[in-house]
């Protein structure tokens, strides 16, 4: 790992207008560039929208053959970064909520959502594979939104080595007041905040890795009926010692865009929690209790 400057941009994406979902990525990414960012990170499904309805569907489009991925990697080559973006991906008559990764213009790959969260088994498959993505000035493994929740799939990114973790979310709050007031604003970006830094010290601290975490903002279904999906948005970076280096700087639920610097000297050469793991013995005991 080299030091290294990434962007996080939480923002607003609907499930019935792509196009205005592709021009708040391409203004993230002239904010990225401008501040020297190698690497921006966007939501989970944020050039197709996310909500349970048919509309998550039919936005889908193969990857990176597809109009939105095409747009994406010229974008990345233009702006001279790599980029991570949720789009619900349609492969083998399938649609899987993913996450595609492009560099300089370069398609390395995806990671598709693992466990799905509530309505989402209705419209999406789920994932087989945890990926590894290599830019040179880092390796980093993605976990998407829910999937934050298993400890297992952050013990096998700890096992691929990687620097960092980018988790991407649309994580939903359910029914919002009408209007929208100060105070439940605070309340739900509080309570996002807070889930954030229960699951993500520990993993970081036991894993010796980064963590960069962030999240879609707003309703997603804008012109749509029958369906509500809510994200508070919000950022949030923790380093190899499960310390808190960035929380999110807004109090209402707006779109946010950031940049930091991971230094390479913050991850241990013998990392303490790790290093004596008896990995052999340790996937002997785990394979014991799937049996």
């Amino acid at each position: 790992m080299r030091d290294i400057k990434v962007t996080l941009a939480s923002l607003r994406s609907i499930l019935i207008d792509t196009g205005r979902n592709l021009e708040a990525v391409q203004q993230a990414c002239e904010v990225a560039e401008e501040a020297g960012a190698r690497l921006l990170l966007l939501p989970e499904m944020m050039l197709t929208g996310h909500g349970g309805h048919p509309q998550a569907v039919d936005n889908a489009e193969p990857v990176p053959e597809g109009p939105l991925s095409q747009a994406v990697m010229q974008l990345s080559k233009d702006h001279q970064l790599c980029i991570c973006a949720g789009i619900a991906e349609l492969a083998d008559n399938l649609v899987y909520n993913s996450q595609m990764v492009v560099d300089r213009g370069d398609y390395l790959g995806l990671q598709r959502k693992i466990n799905m969260s509530g309505d989402e088994n209705r419209y999406f498959a789920a994932g087989e594979t945890i990926e590894v993505f290599d830019i040179g000035d880092i390796q980093f493994g993605i976990t998407i939104c829910y999937d934050n929740n298993f400890p297992e799939i952050a013990l096998i990114h700890s096992q691929h080595k990687v620097d960092l973790i980018l988790a991407a979310h649309a994580a939903r709050t359910g029914e919002w007041p009408d209007p929208l007031t100060p105070e439940f604003s605070r309340k739900v970006i509080a309570e996002r905040q807070n889930s954030w830094e229960k699951m993500f010290r520990g993993t970081a601290y036991f894993h010796n890795l980064y963590i960069l975490a962030c999240n879609a903002v707003g309703s997603a279904t804008e012109g749509l009926e029958g369906v509500v999906s809510n994200h508070a948005g919000t950022v949030m970076g923790v380093d190899p010692d499960g310390e808190i280096f960035l929380r999110t700087g807004v109090s209402e639920i707006v779109d946010e865009v950031v940049t930091v610097e991971l230094q390479a000297s913050r991850r241990k050469v013998n990392h303490g929690p790790s290093r004596n793991r008896r990995w052999p013995v340790v996937k002997q005991l785990l394979d014991d209790t799937m049996k």
